[in-house]
């Protein structure tokens, strides 16, 4: 895959996980966070699995690689987006982008710590702290912290630990596997996982019954999931795991451009600075390297 063909597919994970926060708001149903996730992964992980012999690649084989199977269900399907998607009955989506915008600082550390070859620079560390900046003045004219929302803040943070912790685990460990034999089936453990969830909190497990709850639960499944982490564990093979955690400051500024065009939500001049500074952050921190590159 040539150079620009990975910026191209870069793009398009910043659009599409963008655009799911504007699902969000549409919403789903009224189904429970735990019933949509499950049911998004569940139906992701069965539209993976074809791919893999389509694309004549082999299902994962031996301890080690189903380990790395279970590592990427449980903690990113399971845990993050369980975390992420309890969390936001509780605090908006422009906090949560904030606390989930910890992505990359979290995964610089966890970088640093597992993968040789991404140690931390002062220019890493700059740009990083910069581009979170960013995130936090993109939102800053409505942002409420709310003490008695700590667990729920909490628990979103602790999503973007996990993300990067699935992210540096198959940065080192996942080369040998194709994405598809690696997505297929840790979307369906992540998938049981978070069904357990729901039964366990009273939430019951239905499938969604009106046509906007299916149209957006299909969406946040094709496009959110199998298309999305397919093209994102496809560009961890070659790029930095730093670089690729970039995606979760770019989300947020996809997601107002979205919701002005849609929504119509009102952009106020805390936005054009918010993504001037994380444009600015995201340059010092990648430029010296390149996009993909071991900086």
């Amino acid at each position: 895959m040539t150079y620009g063909w990975k910026v191209a597919l870069y793009a398009l994970l910043c659009f599409i996980w963008g655009s799911t926060w504007l699902v969000i708001k549409v919403g789903y149903g009224g189904l429970g966070p735990f019933n949509v996730a499950a049911v998004r992964f569940f139906v992701a992980g069965l539209l993976c699995a074809p791919i893999v012999p389509l694309a004549r690649a082999r299902w994962p084989r031996g301890r080690s690689e189903w380990l790395l199977v279970t590592f990427v269900g449980i903690v990113l399907f399971g845990l993050d987006y369980g975390l992420i998607y309890w969390s936001e009955q509780f605090i908006d989506s422009g906090l949560t982008a904030v606390l989930f915008a910890t992505l990359p600082l979290i995964t610089l550390f966890a970088a640093h710590l597992y993968l040789p070859g991404e140690p931390i620079t002062a220019r890493k560390l700059s740009g990083t702290l910069l581009a979170f900046v960013g995130v936090v003045v993109l939102f800053g004219d409505h942002l409420r912290l709310d003490p008695e929302k700590a667990a729920a803040m909490a628990a979103a943070v602790a999503g973007a630990a996990f993300a990067a912790a699935a992210a540096v685990v198959t940065k080192r460990h996942g080369a040998a596997l194709h994405p598809a034999a690696l997505n297929a089936p840790a979307m369906l453990i992540g998938g049981a996982m978070l069904a357990a969830a729901s039964f366990a909190t009273g939430e019951a497990f239905t499938l969604p019954r009106d046509r906007q709850a299916m149209a957006a639960i299909a969406y946040l499944a094709v496009a959110g999931s199998v298309v999305s982490f397919l093209a994102y564990f496809s560009l961890l093979k070659t790029w930095s795991a730093t670089s690729v955690s970039f995606i979760s400051v770019f989300t947020p500024v996809i997601a107002l451009a979205l919701g002005f065009v849609f929504l119509d939500e009102r952009p106020t001049p805390l936005t054009a600075i918010g993504g001037v500074l994380i444009l600015a952050g995201v340059t010092l921190a990648l430029t010296k390297g390149g996009l993909g590159g071991q900086t």
